[in-house]
């Protein structure tokens, strides 16, 4: 079983992102990363739904590619 608390330890340690440079602190309401944040959550749900076998839409009924195959 992983123990939690040295893992805890080890990250208390690190250094924050912006004490490195590598995220720089802004100084008001960003538009553009909510936008592509709340997209690529919106794509890796797609994802997931769709690579469900119950939720393949060639698989229903009166699909265009079920009618030509027939």
């Amino acid at each position: 079983m992983i123990d939690f608390s040295h893992l805890l330890d080890f990250a208390t340690q690190l250094p924050h992102p912006s004490d490195i440079g590598l995220v720089k602190p802004s100084g008001g309401f960003q538009l553009a990363p909510v936008l592509f944040g709340i997209l690529a959550i919106i794509q890796v749900s797609q994802f997931h739904w769709y690579a469900r076998d119950c939720n393949d839409p060639e698989k229903f009924e009166g699909t265009e590619r079920q009618k030509l195959s027939r």
